[in-house]
């Protein structure tokens, strides 16, 4: 039970600090002149909502690895190096594929 307990604080403090890095990442950007703030377009319902969204799509994504990892270690199996790479090479497509 206490680890089940620690495991959605540490979970939901995951998805906290990437909502808040998300957030803060969008909050400004740099350019000749110096920062520029965007606080009338980052309190948008929109924006919130897609920083959420990002957020917690990127901690279920966390929390499956985690139980895809908890399975195979009881099952006594192992993944090899090969899958960590192809698993590299689709999550750089994807993201090549959103940029684009």
């Amino acid at each position: 039970m206490m680890f089940k307990d620690w495991l959605k604080n540490k979970t939901t403090q995951l998805f906290f600090v990437l909502w808040l890095h998300i957030s803060l990442l969008n909050l400004f950007f740099v350019n000749k002149r110096g920062i520029v703030f965007l606080w009338q377009n980052n309190s948008e319902l929109n924006t919130l909502l897609t920083h959420f969204v990002t957020a917690l799509t990127a901690t279920l994504f966390y929390i499956a690895i985690i139980k895809i990892r908890l399975r195979l270690a009881e099952k006594k199996l192992t993944l090899g190096n090969n899958v960590f790479v192809f698993g590299s090479a689709v999550m750089l497509a994807l993201i090549g594929f959103f940029l684009f």
